[in-house]
């Protein structure tokens, strides 16, 4: 049942019983900033849908199981750690306003809250609606963005491919052992003793020589398609390990119409020969299974296995700290391409949306530049491509093109030519969304002094001029004119503070070595993390000058 902590302070509090001198000591220190400052932006009654309204024992004060998680991802700690801290250090109860008879929580207490957080996908929210309170307490300006993105490994080995052949057979077996022990007695002995010991250890069969690498995944191949058929139809059909190996058999197998027999000094000779040939490693896509106890993970070929997290956060000249505004997991597979409009929609949908977004390469395609700018949100990004030359660019050295008109992404105000005439008339093109129609005076444009360098060609009415415009031509064109002219320079440097903020999520927080496997549970951890981050820098700003900082605010 949910309950509100009761706001009422306790004289027996951690300040009231030590002597004044550490009472003094711990008013400067970072954890009278965090309950200051810190602990009421926590808002309960976010958290209240994950408990039933009028039934059951009073839930643990949710003010004080997140502030735990809070410091925990603060401070790098383990839960264990995490609740040593909580029993026994007079700076953790001052922070979370506890007693020392309140300063407890059983290790299940955390993990059944963050089961709830996964349950209800309540992590995002959180980090939202505790980011947004943070941004208006430090009046961080919002205006100004940048978005990068870096590499993470959920908690798992990083295996060959025969290596993930056999852990994938080796999961299922010892599943299916555990869960329908009658069932796996079907399993022939000598496909057993390749993946499994008498005890349930593993075998060292994908510890296979380069030579006999090749022959072993012919063998591994065969077994799942073996063990596959030998199943399908049974209580085992229903077991995730088994949907797993099916998986593994559609993607890196093909299925023939002929059957495939061993060869003689093949682990299998003695089995009979089965319709499966393995397929070429470059035919396997990076989107396919990279671990049968994460099956959301794939695989970049820059990077390896894992998944992509982007990070969004402020860069505002005047602001006095930077705060991180928006987290997300994505496919390590996939391009950041794909990530820049949710960004920005996320951040729209929340009231936080830049008006100016630096990103990378990978973000700054045409298409995505037109979007974002219908938005309402320059994108500064560099172009992929050619370089234009510096002399190329002068006006009075080329002809004029659709790049040198203002036109609004949304075909809303009037687009106005370089000699600063406006159009009569623009429409979009139906069939093609980022074409428009630009239509102009026929004396006004007769009469210009910029007439015979301009693209505008007469229409069929003789009445006008005419010029098409591929608003994503023409972006990447002005683009590419900025960077050869050192106009972008300066706006792109301040992008190379993100790498700062990844590597203090991945150094600090634990970022790069997560303790979790499984998608929801990774996108959880990341935003936990992330807002750790930010109510890090947030005690760190409002600190005493005078205060000494303590790890987890330096």
């Amino acid at each position: 049942m949910f309950r509100k902590k009761d706001p009422q302070s306790s004289l027996f509090e951690t300040s009231n019983l030590v002597p004044e001198v550490k009472a003094r000591r711990l008013q400067a220190s970072w954890a009278e900033t965090f309950r200051v400052h810190a602990l009421p932006l926590i808002d309960e009654a976010l958290f209240a849908p994950l408990y039933c309204d009028d039934n059951g024992r009073p839930n643990r004060p949710v003010q004080t199981v997140f502030g735990v998680h809070l410091l925990k991802e603060m401070f790098g700690l383990t839960d264990a750690e995490a609740l040593e801290q909580l029993e026994f250090s007079l700076l953790w109860h001052h922070a979370l306003a506890l007693t020392p008879e309140e300063a407890h929580l059983p290790q299940k207490t955390l993990h059944n809250f963050r089961a709830r957080l996964l349950a209800h996908d309540s992590g995002r929210e959180a980090f939202a609606e505790t980011t947004d309170r943070i941004l208006e307490a430090l009046g961080t300006r919002v205006s100004r963005q940048r978005l990068d993105s870096t590499h993470v490994i959920s908690n798992i080995a990083v295996l060959s491919r025969l290596g993930l052949f056999c852990e994938t057979i080796r999961h299922f077996l010892s599943t299916l052992k555990t869960e329908h022990p009658r069932l796996s007695g079907r399993v022939p002995a000598r496909l057993r003793k390749r993946y499994l010991k008498e005890d349930g250890g593993a075998t060292a069969y994908q510890d296979a020589p380069s030579a006999a690498g090749p022959r072993r995944l012919s063998v591994c191949a065969r077994d799942l398609y073996r063990l596959c058929k030998l199943f399908a139809g049974t209580a085992a059909e229903g077991l995730e390990a088994f949907s797993v190996m099916q998986r593994m058999l559609e993607e890196q197998c093909d299925v023939t119409k002929k059957k495939q027999r061993p060869s003689r000094d093949d682990d299998d000779a003695s089995e009979a020969g089965v319709p499966v040939v393995l397929k070429a490693a470059k035919d396997v896509s990076s989107a396919s299974l990279q671990s049968p106890h994460d099956p959301d993970v794939t695989y970049n070929g820059h990077k390896g296995k894992g998944y992509e997290v982007q990070i969004a956060e402020t860069c505002h000249e005047d602001n006095a700290v930077e705060v991180i505004t928006h987290v997300a997991v994505t496919d390590a597979c996939a391009s950041d391409e794909h990530a820049t409009i949710p960004t920005l929609q996320a951040l729209a949908d929340r009231g936080q949306q830049p008006e100016e977004m630096v990103a990378d390469t990978a973000y700054g395609s045409g298409d995505n530049a037109v979007e974002a700018e219908r938005t309402g949100t320059e994108l500064v990004s560099p172009v992929k491509g050619r370089t234009v030359e510096v002399e190329d660019i002068a006006p009075e050295k080329r002809p004029l093109t659709a790049a040198d008109f203002v036109v609004d992404a949304n075909v809303e105000d009037p687009a106005v030519c370089p000699a600063g005439h406006f159009a009569i008339e623009q429409t979009q093109s139906t069939h093609k969304p980022h074409r428009v129609k630009l239509t102009f005076e026929r004396e006004t444009c007769e009469d210009c002094a910029l007439f015979h360098a301009c693209p505008a060609q007469r229409n069929r009415e003789g009445d006008g001029y005419v010029l098409h415009v591929d608003l994503k031509a023409a972006n990447i064109e002005r683009r590419r004119r900025a960077i050869a002219s050192g106009a972008f320079r300066e706006r792109y440097r301040i992008r190379a503070g993100i790498e700062a903020t990844a590597s203090e999520l991945k150094r600090r927080h634990g970022l790069g070595s997560l303790r979790v496997r499984g998608r929801w549970r990774v996108v959880l951890a990341v935003h936990l993390k992330a807002l750790a981050c930010n109510v890090k820098r947030m005690v760190r700003a409002l600190m005493p000058k005078t205060s000494v900082l303590s790890p987890a605010t330096g």
